[in-house]
């Protein structure tokens, strides 16, 4: 979960505190306090703190986490040069592949799809099952549906626990727009709806009815 997701990065954090202090021979004792107190604003949301905070990191081994951590808490504003600066100042590190996952999800609702056919071939870790089924989509309405697209968009929306987007999102478009031999059946949509209810996520499962009965959603 996200607590500790957040005590492993600060544990992660102190550890590579005590190796660059050794490293250099002394510690740098603002840098290293302004990197913790960034993993704390970050868990909080407290983009201003972020704001404030990053400057002290400049040329901490931490400084790509403060950046990563400050450009992340306020990406849903921040303008595509900022981003791709972003990219470009921190190429090859993890935190810049990381920042381009949390881009394309954000592409992806917002249905920006020329910038998210971009930066997708970028993105190296390629683990995040809602980047792929958007990235699925993608190819779908440039390229048109085959019949492994369709098997990978319903395994991979049926494994999806709670309602989100970008599998959601894929599924009705094949549902509703692909030709008939490459289209989700009505069935398939029911099928999630009644995985969903045995997991005790309503959410998802009246979304996933929303698809064939949307009148259903207002009762």
């Amino acid at each position: 979960n996200s607590s500790m997701l957040s005590r492993t990065i600060l544990t992660l954090i102190a550890f590579t505190i005590a190796g660059a202090a050794g490293a250099q021979g002394r510690p740098d004792p603002r840098g290293d306090e302004a990197a913790v107190e960034m993993g704390q604003a970050f868990r909080q949301g407290n983009k201003a703190r972020l704001a404030q905070l990053l400057p002290l990191l400049r040329g901490h081994p931490l400084e790509p986490w403060g950046a990563y951590w400050e450009l992340r808490a306020r990406l849903d504003t921040a303008s595509s040069q900022e981003v791709q600066d972003f990219f470009t100042r921190w190429a090859g590190t993890y935190q810049e592949d990381r920042l381009r996952n949390d881009w394309l999800l954000l592409l992806g609702q917002r249905r920006d799809w020329t910038n998210f056919a971009d930066q997708h071939p970028r993105f190296r870790m390629n683990d995040d099952t809602q980047v792929r089924c958007y990235a699925l989509l993608v190819q779908q309405l440039r390229e048109g549906t085959t019949p492994a697209l369709l098997e990978e968009v319903r395994r991979l929306w049926f494994a999806q626990r709670e309602a989100e987007d970008a599998c959601s999102t894929a599924a009705r478009t094949l549902v509703n727009e692909a030709p008939r031999a490459t289209r989700l059946t009505t069935m398939d949509v029911w099928r999630r709806a009644r995985l969903a209810a045995e997991y005790n996520k309503p959410r998802a499962a009246a979304q996933a009815v929303e698809i064939v009965a949307p009148a259903a959603d207002a009762l």
